[in-house]
Formats: structure tokens, C-alpha cells, sequence
């Protein structure tokens, strides 16, 4: 017989998790045996939530905890106030993320200590999973094609969903992952109309030149800048933030899959997608050392599987198919250089100008994610 909730919740402690590799690697127990997970590269992720590290900190609070029953870690989660996305926004809300339970008592202690810790910091809502902000993992799987997840993007067991609701928490909006195959291209059919509409422009298309990193990580960040919108959920990185993401995600680029847009040579636009290092880190389970390192490489060298992280255009020029542009050079470039699929992740469920041309170009949803929301009134 399941014990009664309150009987479950009335054993637990739940206290603060100082270390970031330890908070990180808690994750782990939670999947023993699944053969889908893919453990946290701790060394190489740990950054994020250190506040001396990251600059994120500058403009958020961040509380990391773990609940304990018995001696033994039955859960997790954070819970950050954003200064900066109130301020875009117009609006408070307090988000939870790192989010993991063994059962639906711990998940409801959990998500109401989230929701204190961050009705004290005057949030008038509560909304996650979203780790840090939405530039950082967010999203609950709850539904699609079964695998282990793609590089950056969540993966939990299907009851957290049903736990989440029950504390309270409903439906606030739902991303969209699309996958699309060196099959599923037609290349000689979208040459043609990508030709046609370069002609129509005079839109150019050119490699990001890694070696020359910090110069176009400034022309990156000054159209990241013009390109910002209220879209839902969005939060603006500051030039901090931007630039050490960037550095960070340097050590995994591939010169095929990064690309400027220009118009009369002022960029205008740009497209940002890795090779999936989760594959790397499930080959070595998450440990670059003492040899953990060579396991990831090795596997890394097997081409496979790109994620699209990031397509941007200046207002003036969306709706011209520059994100069609775009999106057909990183995928013909990167099915060139070796890889056979892609992941274009994440876009949000009624965001139809990105939705429609990635369906042209032969990517089809196949998971879906959801983010959860409820007052703290």
C-alpha cells in the first residue's frame, strides 16, 4: 500500500546543496538502469550554476536544494528570481528547474519550497522546469519519439508530468523539437528554391571563421542584440552571458554548421548549431577523467546527429526566407561534412514563421515539452 502523502512529505529534510558538481551529479540515481539517460558531463556543465562563473548571477538569485529521507537523496530542484526578465517582461515570476523526485510526496515538497523561496522574493508566479532561464535547459518531456535526449534538452520520467499538475501547476506553454534526416531533405528541390530566393534578395550566406572567434562573436552579439523580441518566455542574455556561452560552446563548433546571413555585406541574420555531444558524454557516462576524455572524443568522431540551437533575423528582413536560407545551409553543409540528421530545438508550439519552413525542408515534431506555470498569490 503507497503511504499517505503527508506521511511521505513529514520524513523529509530538505537543505541547501553548496557545490554545483555535487547538486549536478545528485541527477544521477534518479536513472539508474534507464537506458535512455544521459549523465551530466559535471566538469564541463558546472560553470552555469556557479555564481563566481557565470554571469548570470549578476542579475538572479539562485537557491539549489535536495530533499533527503532516511539518509537517502529523493529529490531535487532550484528556484531562481531574474531581475532581468522582470524587467523585460514587465512582470514577477519565480522559476524552478533542476528538477527530479522519487516520488510525488518529495515532488510536492519540492515545488512548494520553489514556490516559497520565491514568493519571499515578491514573485507572483511560479513557472518551470526551466533551469536558470530559458537560455539554459527548460521544458518537461512529455511526449514524442522515445531515444536518449539531444545535447541541452531535458529528459525526465512521463510521471513527473502528473506529479507537477498535482501540486497545483498547469500548462503554460509547450515547445517543439523537429527532426529532420539527410533523407528527408530534398536537396535538389530545395537548391532551387533557395536559389530563387537569393536571387530575389541579394541575401549572402558565409561560414563563422573560428579563427578569428572573438571578432565575430562581436558582430554575433550586435545582431543578438537588434534581433531581440517579447517573444514568450524569451530572456535577453547580457554581453557576459553571450560571450561565455559562446566560449564555452567553442570547444564542440564545427565550421560547417555556424553561419552569418548578410545583405550588400552588413550581417542581417545567423544560424547556430553543434554536433550532439550527448553522444560523447553517455560513451564516457559523464567522466572526462583519468580517461573518460578519449571515450568522448572517440565517439564524438562518429558523425551523427546535429542540434540547432538558434536561428535569429533582423526584423526588417524576416519573412524574405532567410530563415529558409539559413536552415537549408546548415543542414546541406552539415549532411556534407558527414552528419546524417538533425534536431532543430526548441521552438514554441504556435510559433508558425519557424514552424512552416522547417516542415518545407522535410523536419517533422516528433517531441514535445512543457512548461508548467500557477499563481503564488
Amino acid at each position: 500500500m503507497t503511504a499517505p502523502l503527508k506521511d511521505l512529505r513529514s520524513d523529509l529534510e530538505i537543505r541547501p546543496i553548496a557545490s554545483a558538481r555535487q547538486f549536478l551529479d545528485l541527477q544521477r540515481a534518479f536513472y539508474r538502469g534507464d537506458r535512455d539517460y544521459v549523465p551530466p558531463i559535471t566538469a564541463a556543465e558546472a560553470w552555469q550554476i556557479e555564481p563566481a562563473k557565470n554571469p548570470f548571477f549578476a542579475h538572479a538569485e539562485v537557491t539549489m536544494v535536495a530533499a533527503f529521507r532516511d539518509g537517502r537523496c529523493v529529490g531535487r530542484v532550484s528556484a531562481c528570481r531574474d531581475r532581468l526578465h522582470d524587467e523585460f517582461h514587465g512582470d514577477r515570476v519565480g522559476f524552478f528547474g533542476h528538477f527530479e523526485a522519487a516520488d510525488e510526496a518529495t515532488a510536492a515538497a519540492l515545488l512548494e519550497h520553489a514556490a516559497r523561496w520565491c514568493r519571499e522574493r515578491s514573485a507572483t508566479a511560479l513557472r518551470g522546469p526551466v533551469d536558470l532561464s530559458t537560455n539554459y535547459k527548460c521544458g518537461l518531456l512529455i511526449d514524442g519519439t522515445a531515444g536518449p535526449p539531444v545535447m541541452m534538452m531535458p529528459y525526465n520520467p512521463k510521471c513527473y508530468a502528473d506529479w507537477i499538475e498535482a501540486a497545483g501547476l498547469q500548462k503554460a506553454k509547450d515547445l517543439l523539437a523537429l527532426h529532420g534526416t539527410s533523407q528527408s531533405l530534398d536537396r535538389p528541390r530545395m537548391d532551387k528554391l533557395t536559389e530563387r530566393i537569393t536571387q530575389r534578395t541579394g541575401i549572402t550566406l558565409r561560414r563563422v571563421d573560428l579563427r578569428r572567434f572573438d571578432a565575430e562573436c562581436r558582430i554575433l552579439w550586435d545582431l543578438y542584440e537588434r534581433i531581440w523580441e517579447r517573444n514568450w518566455g524569451f530572456v535577453p542574455m547580457t554581453e557576459g552571458e553571450f560571450l561565455a556561452q559562446a566560449k564555452d560552446l567553442k570547444k564542440v563548433a564545427h565550421p560547417a554548421l555556424l553561419h552569418i546571413a548578410e545583405k550588400e555585406g552588413a550581417p542581417i541574420g545567423f544560424v547556430l548549431a553543434l554536433p550532439d555531444t550527448n553522444v560523447g558524454a553517455k560513451a564516457c557516462d559523464g567522466r572526462l577523467l583519468p580517461f573518460g576524455w578519449w571515450r568522448f572524443l572517440r565517439a564524438m568522431k562518429q558523425k551523427h546527429l546535429i542540434r540547432v540551437l538558434t536561428l535569429g533575423a533582423l526584423p526588417e528582413y524576416r519573412k524574405t526566407g532567410i530563415d529558409m536560407l539559413l536552415m537549408h545551409r546548415v543542414m546541406s553543409q552539415g549532411i556534407d561534412a558527414g552528419f546524417d540528421a538533425c534536431e532543430a530545438s526548441w521552438i514554441l508550439e504556435d510559433n508558425k514563421d519557424m514552424l512552416g519552413p522547417l516542415e518545407t525542408l522535410g523536419c517533422t515534431p516528433y517531441r514535445r515539452y512543457r512548461i508548467y506555470e500557477r499563481p503564488l498569490t
